[in-house]
């Protein structure tokens, strides 16, 4: 159950606005959630928490850890998403730095003296 605008309509569960699903690394979670559930199992409820925002006024909480995969070596059967979204991640790093690449070297860039000096990741000076 939950009156937030974000989680009513699925019945209180959290939704990651990263990926769009029920999943959170813990590293990457809002500091004030992750210090509520760290140190929680799977199938653990919370202590009511009050939680004070300076916007939506004071709200109550109780917060469900419904599962908590401990970390682990990867393992392409169970963690085939995640490293399907990084191999994805790193070809469209490539693919830009390719094109910024080829962008630069056809492309008139003025610096401006105070910024010639400069340590850039692209060859933006052209020597």
């Amino acid at each position: 159950m939950s009156d937030e605008k974000e989680t009513r309509a699925n019945g209180g569960t959290l939704i990651n606005p990263k990926t769009q699903d029920t999943r959170f690394e813990l590293t990457n979670m809002d500091p004030s959630i992750y210090g509520q559930v760290s140190n929680m199992k799977s199938g653990d409820i919370s202590s009511v928490i009050l939680d004070e925002d300076p916007k939506a006024g004071k709200r109550y909480k109780i917060v469900m850890v419904t599962n908590k995969i401990e970390e682990h070596i990867a393992d392409f059967s169970k963690d085939f998403l995640k490293i399907k979204e990084l191999a994805l991640k790193e070809k469209q790093i490539n693919a830009i730095a390719k094109w910024s690449e080829q962008k630069i070297k056809e492309t008139y860039i003025k610096i401006n003296g105070e910024y010639k000096d400069c340590t850039f990741i692209n060859n933006w000076l052209k020597k």
